[in-house]
């Protein structure tokens, strides 16, 4: 998938189920999402395992987008 996309449009295709487009959003967030996790805890392998976990959800959760 071209990431020169527009959030939007990357948001809606991925809450369509377009497994690409959820790829780019884990691309783009889950460095951003495991730091603050890790600033926020302090341990490498609970900000690791929360990063996930927030994928997960989110994975589960998109087509209510």
């Amino acid at each position: 998938m071209n990431e020169s996309y527009s959030e939007e449009e990357i948001l809606l295709r991925a809450s369509q189920g377009d497994s690409e487009a959820f790829g780019v959003l884990y691309e783009r967030y889950a460095q951003r999402i495991f730091n603050y996790v890790y600033y926020r805890t302090g341990n490498l392998h609970d900000a690791e395992d929360l990063t996930a976990r927030v994928f997960q959800r989110a994975l589960k959760h998109i087509h209510r987008y």
